[in-house]
Parts: structure tokens; C-alpha cells; sequence
């Protein structure tokens, strides 16, 4: 995203048809919070429980950040996986239900970084 904000184009590994379950933090945050003052106990998978490809997201933050740039792919990374689903029905139990999509959460977070740049800067 910084990259994309600087101008420069972001780079994909592979063709960038592979696929996350990218997660806002703050549903993390809100995650936690219900996980510690619930009696569960064990291993529970955060995220959306959605997949979305890391070309969509590189599109998203293209969007956001109102420029021209094109993706640059580059080769694979060695051991990286194709596909990544966070199965989360067990967080459920807890009363885990993510509140952010994709857009909202990088809407917020580029938000966030265009005011921490504008301090850092001194405008």
C-alpha cells in the first residue's frame, strides 16, 4: 500500500490469481476481546472466512489511492501456498462475526496512513 501511495507500482508474486483471507485488524482486535472474556478454550481461526484474490487487492488499493499505476508481477516465491481460507465457524461460538469487508478495511487503513504520512511530513 505504501508503495502504491509513493507512486511506485506493487508488486505481485506469481500471477496473482492466489488467494488470501485478508482480515482487518481492528475484527482481530474485537476477536480477541470476545475470545478473553468468553470460557472457550483451544485453537480458533481468525478472518472473513472469504477468499480474495491478491490481484483484487491490488486493485482495491489502486482505487483507493486515486492513481495509474499497474501491478508488476514477479516470479513465485519459493513455498508460497496458492490458496488461503481462514475456516472460522469455530470462532463463532465466541460471537466472532467480522464487521469489515475488504474495501472497508483498506478505506480505513489508507485513511490512517495519509495522516500519519501528512505528520511525519509536517503539512
Amino acid at each position: 500500500m505504501l508503495s502504491v501511495l509513493d507512486g511506485r507500482p506493487p508488486v505481485i508474486f506469481d500471477d496473482g490469481e492466489q488467494t488470501r483471507d485478508f482480515t482487518f485488524v481492528k475484527d482481530v482486535v474485537d476477536a480477541n476481546i470476545l475470545a478473553a472474556e468468553s470460557d472457550v478454550t483451544g485453537v480458533y481461526n481468525i478472518g472473513r472466512g472469504e477468499r480474495i484474490s491478491v490481484n483484487r487487492l491490488a486493485e482495491f488499493v489502486i482505487k483507493l489511492v486515486g492513481n495509474s499505476v499497474e501491478p508488476v508481477h514477479k516470479e513465485p516465491r519459493p513455498g508460497d501456498i496458492k490458496h488461503s481460507l481462514a475456516d472460522i465457524s469455530r470462532a463463532r461460538q465466541f460471537g466472532y462475526n467480522p464487521k469489515y469487508n475488504l474495501e472497508e478495511g483498506l478505506r480505513e487503513t489508507m485513511s490512517v496512513m495519509r495522516g500519519v504520512r501528512r505528520v511525519m511530513k509536517g503539512d
